[in-house]
């Protein structure tokens, strides 16, 4: 006698396609992330542009390099992309303290249901996760601050300056638009502690004179990295 096999339902098929893009961020990006598209009237909600060429380079290099710098130029949607990449981490390992780092801790915090700021697009990215609350650990949420309860990984949203940096050992930073942020150098040489011991530095901005200008041509001092 022949005995049919169960139908995979299909929140099974879902934590399948979870557990392989733990694995792979460019999976995680294109069947997981979805963002909010302010100037379309017509379909603002939209999954994460994956197939475009340069994310795949990307994020290729951010896994490869702790430190990272990039200089960015609007609608390629790369504070998307890093923010989502950041909660990637927090979701694939336990014990990730993660900074998300602006100039104004309102900058980084942002707006979930505007899809700005730095945690505000976090927010946005996770609570559009399909099946979250059955696929994810159990959530505590702040107004600066997601906990993954039980994992010991959180995500924090902090202003400029090194102050926040040097207190804790954080596992990563993203730092956006660190050309426009005064005290950038400080964070930078509070962060590159901490990439020596292992954690990663993502640094992205718009152009601009100064620190973040000399970091991404590669004049500023990296001694000890």
């Amino acid at each position: 006698m022949t005995v049919a096999a169960a139908p995979i339902s299909e929140l099974d098929q879902l934590r399948g396609w979870w557990l392989e893009a733990l694995a792979d961020p460019m999976l995680y990006l294109s069947r997981f992330v979805f963002t909010l598209d302010q100037q379309d009237k017509v379909q603002p909600f939209k999954s994460f542009p994956a197939d475009r060429p340069y994310v795949k380079a990307l994020v290729a290099l951010w896994l490869d390099n702790p430190l990272l710098v990039g200089a960015k130029s609007r609608q390629m949607m790369i504070t998307w992309l890093f923010c989502a990449l950041h909660l990637w981490i927090a979701l694939k390992s336990p014990g990730q303290l993660i900074f998300l780092q602006s100039k104004k801790e309102e900058d980084a915090i942002g707006n979930e249901s505007a899809g700005t700021g730095l945690l505000g697009r976090t927010k946005y990215i996770l609570h559009h996760i399909p099946c979250w609350k059955a696929l994810l650990p159990p959530v505590k949420e702040s107004a600066n601050m997601i906990e993954f309860v039980g994992r010991n990984s959180v995500i924090w949203a902090i202003p400029q300056g090194p102050d926040i940096i040097r207190q804790h050992t954080p596992s990563a930073i993203f730092s956006d638009e660190a050309a426009f942020q005064e005290n950038f150098e400080e964070a930078y040489t509070a962060a590159m502690a901490c990439v020596r011991g292992g954690a990663r530095f993502t640094v992205i901005s718009s152009a601009f004179p100064g620190a973040f200008e000399r970091l991404y041509l590669d004049e500023m001092d990296n001694a000890g990295y």
